[in-house]
């Protein structure tokens, strides 16, 4: 995506959560799906060193869970022109419950995988950590919601892992989207389960559009011309749906409504819709 947008003569920033990517965790707090901050500081530095220029976000996955919360809090004031959600989790509880049925033990045990090497690089930064922290339990984890309830829900002030998954769903936040959102799911997401897809909120919400295809996995989509060894199904469109907002003054106006069509334009080929 990102070799696709700058070829496309996008300036482009990519936004890696704390430890992911290789980046560095200075501090005794890791990235969680409720916290916002650092959406914030990057938005606003972006905004601040481009003041002319219009914004736009994509995010996968948790990411696209942290997006989509973030949009639905700033609302109104959101500083971004256009965004773009991918395989999103949306509801954590249904996620959770999910993660635990048949083949899908293996991501739960892949991820927690993952989150254990995080934490083990810069595990000197919690070793003195009190309270409610089980930090054996995080450095052990071999459930995502292990690894939650040792060490995540508790940096972030909740009861439980439950209270935590909860109050950090982007389900709850699409009724408050004032941005054009296109969000982008696959019915077979073993991660990112359908029924968890806030169906009639979105298509309540004029601003935002539903795209479901029946396959694709997580973040998949091994489709279209350049498949299988190019770029996924997902990234043309999303690009499209992109230069459309910031190209045509009009946009704003076609995505005023996920109902109609726009001749000649690309808004006609996002509807909600699945396929």
């Amino acid at each position: 995506m990102l070799l696709r947008a700058r070829n496309r003569g996008w300036r482009v920033v990519v936004f890696n959560s704390r430890g992911c990517g290789d980046s560095p965790v200075t501090t005794p707090q890791f990235y969680s799906a409720s916290f916002l901050g650092d959406m914030y500081e990057v938005v606003a530095h972006v905004s601040n060193r481009y003041p002319a220029a219009n914004l736009y976000a994509i995010g996968w996955s948790l990411g696209a869970n942290i997006l989509v919360r973030y949009l639905g809090q700033e609302s109104h004031s959101c500083l971004l022109s256009g965004a773009v959600s991918l395989c999103n989790p949306f509801n954590l509880v249904i996620a959770d419950e999910d993660f635990h049925k048949g083949f899908n033990n293996v991501y739960d045990k892949a991820l927690a995988n993952s989150l254990r090497k995080i934490f083990k690089k810069h595990a000197l930064l919690f070793e003195d950590m009190e309270g409610e922290f089980n930090i054996s339990l995080a450095a052990n984890a071999k459930t995502v919601r292990e690894f939650d309830d040792g060490l995540t829900r508790v940096s972030f002030g909740f009861k439980s892992v439950d209270d935590y998954y909860s109050n950090s769903s982007s389900s709850d936040s699409i009724t408050n989207v004032c941005t054009p959102l296109l969000c982008i799911q696959a019915a077979n997401d073993p991660i990112a389960p359908a029924r968890g897809i806030p169906h009639k909120d979105i298509e309540e919400n004029s601003n935002c559009m539903l795209i479901v295809t029946p396959k694709g996995g997580h973040l998949g989509w091994v489709a279209g011309p350049e498949a299988p060894r190019g770029c996924p199904w997902t990234d043309p469109h999303v690009m499209d749906f992109l230069e459309y907002i910031e190209h045509d003054k009009s946009a704003s106006a076609a995505c005023a409504s996920n109902q109609e069509t726009v001749n000649n334009g690309v808004t006609e080929r996002f509807q909600h819709l699945e396929v």
